[in-house]
């Protein structure tokens, strides 16, 4: 019975277990045989073909190099007789410290082989043995008319006195003028030397790199061609026998020990380690997908913040670079959002290669940029990377055919170590903010009396609140004349902080704030009311109101604004509201069709400030303006430069064509006013006849003897 049993635990248990473990054993043993083999052979193959692609590479960038270089009529014009030898030191002698793209620059003569000018690196003039070795320039001469027809390179690896080099040579020739070329040849080199050798260590990890005369038969050796096709030598490395490496701790622990429960525990690790590296992928592609823009690629906002509170903690210093596009919202409107995302990819591209230098190239978000620099030297480095991707920025860029032209803004800001991440960001912000408000095409430096005026702004914000709330606000009027009668045709209403309040604050800049702060709605509609209240005895007279183009985007604009002049009993064909030309360049069909509704209720609409924005005549048939207003700029130059003059008659002739009145603003002189009413002005306005007065000085004003006899005096 226990032989039975025996014989069958032998058969049924231990047996299968045995085989189970040999079988184990010599599949482990082959596997890491397989593993080590591979592994070496992968390496071997690896090695090999990267430094293929790499000598292939130089040999091929150098050629490229050589014949853009070569195929320039400015390089026929200098190199035709004696060699400009300053034309070269700016030109192929500047190359050298350009990068690493070549060490060595020549020019030979090609009747005779002589060597007409040469420079290195490091200022020498190397000789030709140290350029082509000991063949000179006529063991290539062959080669080269050959192929001339073709306007043919020749490259290749050459032994010259002072060691190896790949060098490229190309006739100088006119690829517009005269393609037979001039006779000379222009020669490019690159050492191989140790810096080279390191350079592709460092690059391609590769260990034991050697240059050796010859060619060398083994493995790890490939040949290095002559532009002859003959082996001048042979570039020679080691490998590092990374399966060796990889399986020699896993020999030691190969053993008898191996069993059926480690075949199955082996299966368990396989699924595990998949599912392992299933989600470590999901994992990281979810990193990814958190920390980068979708659309360019770029690092986001959560990347930069996590980028800046890294160089925060190890007590770094850093610069942002904060650049916005301007006119980006117009090439949207105009193309689409499609060729929008695409402006931002090209642009995405610049900004990343203009960026090279930096820690972080982020994509905020719509034409936002910010660019982290990071070092003693950042904020310099910043303002470098700034003036190039300003005038980067001013190309013209290609979207499939679809053109565009847009610019760049940008704020630095740098810091010191005291500011948080929000806190850098608010500042480089501002710095852009500021930049677009100085001119737009500029760059800014944040600095602390930008949060003095930031401070101020919020005062003046808060006291204008109170302002709007309590009706506080000062109006004055500045009458419009008729250019022939001097009689009094209309007022422009015109905004004025308080008197009472301890600031002053101009209108320019609380009107402002107000668009900036929200305000700008109830500041309109209350200079609407007081305008209203003070015109309601003039009924006769014009009233012209300012507005802004933030207002046309308020949807119950239309419907306030005539309920005012309603409640008011001021006829609507009385009114007039006056818009600048550049505000409306946001949003032309919001724009048009607020216009629309208003002139259909009787409101008229004026073009204010024509002249120093970019009105054209279909931008004037757009909108269908019912007066144009010459800005005060034009007006007093119209004696002194014919340009000007001639802007005034051009607007007067469009105007006419387009049934508009037109007025002359800022008129001072009395020859101002006679040559304006003769080119064909019908109003003028300015201080020639009134400064801006109060509803007082209105009233008197008009209770005189309808103006018939109002002499061209300025009326306080």
């Amino acid at each position: 019975m226990r032989v039975v049993t025996g014989w069958r635990f032998l058969v049924y248990i231990a047996l299968p277990l045995v085989l189970a473990a040999l079988a184990a054993m010599n599949l482990s043993s082959d596997l890491l045989h397989r593993v080590q083999a591979g592994s070496n052979a992968a390496e071997q193959e690896r090695n090999k073909l990267v430094l293929s692609e790499a000598t292939a590479s130089a040999e091929a960038d150098l050629a490229r190099l050589a014949s853009e270089n070569a195929q320039w009529d400015e390089a026929v014009v200098n190199t035709s007789k004696a060699p400009n030898e300053q034309w070269f030191a700016q030109t192929w002698t500047n190359g050298l410290n350009l990068g690493n793209s070549y060490d060595l620059v020549a020019l030979f003569d090609s009747s005779n082989g002589a060597l007409l000018y040469s420079r290195s690196r490091d200022g020498t003039a190397p000789t030709i043995p140290a350029l082509l070795g000991t063949h000179g320039l006529l063991n290539y001469k062959d080669m080269l008319l050959v192929k001339n027809q073709n306007h043919g390179i020749i490259s290749g690896f050459q032994a010259t006195a002072e060691g190896f080099v790949v060098m490229a040579m190309a006739p100088v020739y006119s690829p517009t003028a005269a393609p037979e070329g001039n006779g000379r040849i222009l020669y490019l080199g690159r050492k191989l030397d140790h810096n080279w050798l390191d350079e592709q260590k460092r690059k391609l990890l590769v260990a034991g790199l050697t240059i050796v005369p010859g060619q060398v038969e083994r493995a790890e050796a490939i040949p290095l061609k002559a532009a002859d096709g003959q082996v001048v030598a042979s570039l020679t490395w080691s490998n590092r026998m990374l399966g060796n490496i990889v399986t020699a701790s896993s020999w030691t622990k190969a053993g008898a020990v191996l069993s059926f429960l480690i075949l199955v525990m082996t299966g368990i690790g396989y699924v595990c380690w998949t599912l392992v590296q299933q989600l470590l992928e999901d994992e990281n592609r979810a990193q990814h997908t958190a920390l980068h823009d979708h659309l360019t690629g770029l690092p986001n906002r959560l990347a930069l913040t996590q980028a800046m509170e890294g160089l925060q903690a190890a007590e770094q210093p850093y610069a942002l670079a904060f650049a916005d596009l301007d006119g980006f919202k117009e090439v949207n409107d105009s193309y689409g959002h499609e060729y929008g995302d695409k402006l931002i990819t090209i642009v995405a591209n610049n900004i990343r290669q203009l960026a090279q230098s930096a820690q972080l190239c982020c994509r905020l978000g719509g034409d936002e940029f910010v660019v982290l620099f990071a070092g003693q030297q950042s904020t310099q480095q910043a303002l470098i990377y700034a003036d190039k991707v300003i005038q980067a920025m001013k190309q013209t860029f290609d979207m499939d055919g679809r053109l565009a032209t847009v610019g760049a803004s940008v704020g630095i800001a740098a810091c010191d170590g005291k500011q948080d991440v929000s806190e850098m960001m608010r500042r480089s912000d501002i710095a852009m903010y500021k930049a677009k408000a100085s001119g737009k095409g500029r760059l800014c430096v944040f600095d602390e009396s930008f949060d003095s005026e930031r401070n101020e702004n919020l005062a003046i914000a808060s006291e204008l609140k109170t302002i709007i709330a309590a009706k506080t606000l000062d109006i004055v009027f500045q009458p419009v004349v008729n250019a022939k009668t001097h009689a009094i045709t209309g007022v422009e209403a015109l905004a004025r902080w308080p008197a009472v309040s301890s600031r002053q604050v101009a209108a320019e800049k609380f009107i402002a704030i107000a668009e900036n702060s929200g305000l700008i709605d109830d500041l309109g509609q209350l200079i609407l009311e007081k305008a209203c209240v003070a015109a309601a005895p003039w009924a006769d007279i014009r009233l012209a109101v300012n507005i802004s183009a933030v207002q046309l985007n308020n949807p119950t604009f239309v419907k306030r604004s005539l309920a005012v002049l309603e409640s008011h009993g001021i006829a609507a064909n009385r009114v007039e509201f006056e818009i600048t030309e550049t505000s409306l360049i946001h949003d032309t069909e919001r724009a048009k069709q607020v216009f629309n509704t208003l002139q259909s209720a009787g409101v008229k609409i004026a073009l204010d400030d024509f002249g120093t924005g970019f009105s054209s005549i279909g931008y004037l048939r757009t909108f269908k303006f019912d007066r144009i207003k010459i800005d005060k700029s034009i007006v007093n130059k119209v004696l002194s430069s014919a340009s000007e003059l001639a802007v005034v008659q051009g607007t007067l002739l469009v105007a006419r064509g387009l049934s508009a009145e037109v007025t002359a603003e800022g008129v001072e002189t009395d020859e101002e006013a006679s040559l304006l009413r003769l080119a064909g002005c019908t109003e003028l306005q300015g201080y020639l006849y009134h400064r801006p007065i109060t509803t007082r000085e209105v009233n008197q004003l008009l209770c005189r003897d309808k103006m018939e006899d109002l002499p061209h005096t300025i009326v306080a």
